[in-house]
């Protein structure tokens, strides 16, 4: 073996190192566990996943709503019913600064980090924006992607071990995928940012097809996002690098060194390899099989197709019917506008106003930080039993802009959120 398939095999070994410790490890482990706690199993979760998944946890965002004494540690996170993300190393981040969530109650902005295999950060909260806007739940982007994404990661380490076991030219041009690999990433993200911007439904405030910012700063209605990539990227980065150093020394070595017939022992490595691949593969199918993973991908699909903010051409539309349509949209825009006005004025009262986080994720976007009333009507001064009868019909009648609040929140949770808020007018 001469020096440049040596180093070859080196360099390929490292970028498996990343992916493997970065992506694999957290990917496998924690996958089918938010299912499960969605579907109250936690019983059905694995032991080995709270203390990878309190390992991973360590310097990553933390919530400011999130306690102190449950922060890094999954169980507890659970059975204070927190918001959880996947532990595999995020990838890029998108923030949002939001009138009703000033610097001093939330210094990060409103992040959400994006992962191979889900999302992480403050998801149920840009989710509350993005339904005011219009938009799709976040989780609705890359469905079968982050469904796949765990067979992708254990495809793409024996690809690595292929490579490192064999010297051949055949084998050696699987290591373009490992190369492009941070550019796939991109490519799909930016897919999914323009088919959220393009796929709205009727909102708080009806804003015109567009497409998200992919790298730096951007607007949304009233709202400054930001977008950038972090620790995951620049790993895949190097990833891609080390890949292509590999594949640069292990082509000038088979110039030099034409390709020798295999050894026994490299077939003998290459099986075991191949073993565990499938062995980690099935594992990661069974568990998908037990919580139904792609059943509830296609509840998901389906509860979010929604009808095209678009004008409909039929015969008997006429001129003037477009025109009157563009004018009333128009009103509405203009109304809408200054309702935000008016909300971004109240901004900083959500930081200082004691409220639980229920009320702070769920009802302050649009009721106001203490029920006061911004895009949505004031709930102070109304007491137990209105609150109750409101909530009521709302959920009954499936009320658009509430319905992400409905299927999120239990009937339990509902009835502490009116206790709450029946308490506003005495604070």
């Amino acid at each position: 073996m001469n020096i440049s398939s040596l180093m070859a095999k080196v360099f390929a070994g490292i970028a498996l190192i990343l992916l493997t410790y970065g992506f694999i490890i957290p990917s496998v482990s924690f996958n089918g566990t938010l299912e499960r706690i969605k579907d109250n199993k936690v019983e059905n979760i694995p032991s080995y996943v709270y203390p990878i998944w309190n390992f991973y946890q360590k310097g990553k965002y933390i919530g400011i709503n999130t306690q102190k004494e449950a922060r890094g540690n999954l169980k507890k996170m659970i059975e204070i019913s927190e918001e959880i993300g996947v532990p595999s190393l995020p990838i890029w981040n998108f923030s949002l600064e939001a009138p009703n969530y000033p610097k001093e109650a939330f210094p990060y902005g409103l992040p959400v980090y994006i992962h191979f295999d889900g999302l992480s950060g403050e998801v149920h909260e840009m989710n509350t924006i993005n339904h005011y806007v219009g938009m799709a739940s976040m989780e609705r982007g890359g469905v079968y992607e982050s469904f796949l994404a765990p067979y992708a990661l254990i495809f793409l380490a024996m690809l690595f071990m292929l490579f490192i076991i064999y010297d051949n030219k055949w084998v050696n041009r699987f290591m373009v995928i490992p190369v492009l690999l941070p550019f796939i990433f991109l490519g799909i993200y930016s897919y999914w940012l323009y088919w959220f911007g393009h796929n709205l439904h009727a909102g708080a405030i009806t804003i015109k097809p567009f497409t998200p910012v992919i790298l730096g700063d951007g607007k949304v209605a009233q709202f400054t996002t930001h977008a950038y990539p972090v620790v995951g990227f620049w790993v895949l980065l190097a990833i891609s690098i080390f890949s292509l150093i590999a594949w640069w020394l292990k082509s000038k070595s088979l110039k030099k060194q034409p390709s020798k017939k295999a050894t026994p022992l490299q077939h003998y490595i290459f099986i075991i390899t191949l073993l565990v691949g499938i062995g980690v593969s099935a594992h990661v199918l069974k568990t998908d099989i037990e919580v139904d993973t792609l059943g509830k991908i296609s509840t998901l699909i389906n509860s979010s197709k929604v009808k095209p903010l678009t004008i409909t051409e039929t015969s008997n539309s006429t001129k003037e019917q477009k025109e009157a349509i563009l004018k009333e949209r128009e009103n509405q825009r203009i109304e809408q506008e200054t309702k935000i006005k008016s909300l971004e004025n109240r901004a900083g009262s959500v930081g200082k106003f004691k409220v639980s986080t229920m009320y702070k994720s769920n009802c302050a976007p649009c009721h106001g930080a203490s029920g006061e009333g911004n895009i949505g009507p004031k709930l102070v001064e109304l007491n137990k039993d209105e609150l109750t009868k409101k909530t009521l019909n709302l959920k009954a009648s499936e009320d658009e802009m509430h319905i992400a609040v409905f299927e999120y929140l239990s009937d339990t949770d509902m009835k502490e959120l009116v206790e709450e808020i029946a308490t506003f007018k005495d604070q």
